[in-house]
């Protein structure tokens, strides 16, 4: 972040990380990716994963960074995301994807207008009192975080299912 202002280095990190997430959805077979995985990764199938990440950043994470320019607080009292989810179903990989993208560049056009001084003004947030520079972080590392875990799909599926086959074979002949 040498050379850039706040607002471009994390402009940059949220465009950059939504690319590698999608990039990582893509990595899973595609046959795989509304199947639950196999047991070290969770419940979630990858589908999940993403309809997840673009339903918080478009009832959370989006409205939150909005405060910082006269939004008020998002009201989280009906927000129910399982059900959001049930009502989804089953959703479009594609539409979800480019939903993700279209959301996370509001985000990225909305930063690009803050204030140097801004970034660091404590706000009431659904996280309690925090930081513009906090939110976006944050935005940050749940991006990273799913990103991980459809990377470790699409990385180890094979590897884990066949140790979880040896196993079975094993308890089997025991």
């Amino acid at each position: 972040m040498l050379n850039a202002s706040v607002s471009d280095w994390f402009a940059q990190l949220l465009h950059t990380s939504a690319e590698g997430f999608i990039w990582g959805v893509e990595q899973v077979p595609a046959e795989r990716r509304s199947m639950q995985p196999v047991t070290p990764f969770g419940e979630w199938s990858v589908l999940r994963h993403v309809f997840h990440l673009l339903d918080y950043e478009r009832a959370i994470a989006l409205p939150s960074m909005r405060q910082w320019l006269g939004a008020p607080l998002p009201d989280l009292a009906t927000y129910d995301e399982d059900q959001a989810w049930a009502a989804a179903q089953p959703p479009a990989l594609p539409e979800l994807l480019a939903r993700f993208r279209a959301v996370r560049a509001e985000q990225v056009a909305l930063i690009r207008q803050v204030d140097a001084g801004l970034w660091a003004e404590q706000r009431v947030a659904v996280w309690g009192s925090v930081s513009l520079r906090w939110v976006v972080s944050k935005t940050y590392q749940h991006t990273a975080e799913h990103t991980h875990d459809v990377l470790s799909i699409a990385l180890f599926w094979d590897l884990a299912r066949a140790h979880q086959q040896r196993e079975e074979a094993a308890a089997a002949t025991s």
